[in-house]
């Protein structure tokens, strides 16, 4: 607020002196001529002070006007050199009214024609209604839309992240957006809950595969080493017979579980290299 007063401050300032004390010296230094001399110097001060007073404004006046088209520059490059897509449409009609070279090479239209649509066109069909719902939402500051499908001009779609702004441009009342491009990365992210659950999956596999060679495996085969003693030191014909048919029925079951574990393992693997 100071600022802006301080320019007018000082012409006040320095015109209640040269009002005060010019004449009083004119009246001094001039006082052995007539008093119409006196007057014509009085005359020639008060030129000479709206003089000085219309080149210090000017002055001013034009160095002004240099820094504000320097910081307006400056603010369009930032626009139009940005990286992320910009564009300002108009709140009221939805028409673009500004756009950046990111946002034409993105959506690979033209500026003329861009300029010429609204930003319905950017959406695919069946979101028009959610977005004069979320434009029309008087809100001020900066706003988070989500993330939305946008859409090119050759029909393809694509994840974007919008942030929003109202401004005044060109005394319309209008919102600057900015679109990032999250395809990527929100398809990184799938990827990373698709391997977060394959991991997830292979531990569960690993777990039931080794409680079932601590319990399962375990069973029939300690009793194929209990039967072998047996089967050594019996003599009789019907007891031998009895060991064979009982380590069958124990090497069947093992044989079982290192096909059922074979099988998870091989489950695990098909996993992997989808």
């Amino acid at each position: 607020m100071f600022t802006s007063l301080k320019i007018p401050i000082a012409f006040l300032v320095t015109g209640a002196c040269w009002a005060l004390f010019s004449n009083p010296l004119i009246t001094f230094f001039a006082r052995h001529l007539a008093p119409s001399e006196q007057d014509s110097y009085r005359a020639l001060n008060d030129l000479a002070f709206v003089l000085i007073i219309t080149v210090v404004l000017y002055v001013k006046i034009k160095k002004q006007q240099y820094l504000l088209a320097r910081s307006e520059e400056e603010y369009r490059q930032l626009f139009e050199s940005n990286p992320n897509p910009l564009w300002i449409y108009n709140t009221e009609t939805l028409r673009f009214v500004k756009v950046n070279n990111a946002a034409l090479e993105k959506y690979a239209y033209s500026e003329k024609k861009l300029l010429k649509m609204t930003i319905d066109s950017m959406h695919p069909a069946g979101a028009h209604e959610k977005i004069n719902d979320y434009v029309f939402e008087h809100k001020s500051g900066l706003r988070l839309s989500g993330i939305c499908k946008h859409l090119k001009s050759t029909g393809e779609t694509f994840d974007v992240s919008v942030i929003s702004y109202p401004v005044l441009f060109n005394n319309q009342r209008c919102n600057l957006v900015m679109a990032t491009d999250i395809t990527e990365l929100l398809e990184k992210e799938r990827k990373l809950q698709d391997a977060h659950k394959k991991i997830k999956s292979s531990n569960k596999a690993l777990l039931e595969i080794a409680w079932s060679h601590s319990h399962e495996l375990r069973k029939p085969l300690c009793s194929i080493l209990g039967l072998l003693p047996l089967l050594k030191e019996t003599a009789d014909e019907r007891e031998r017979n009895e060991f064979i048919e009982l380590m069958e029925v124990c090497s069947a079951e093992l044989d079982q579980v290192l096909r059922e574990n074979s099988e998870k393992v091989t489950e695990m693997d098909m996993q992997e290299v989808v």
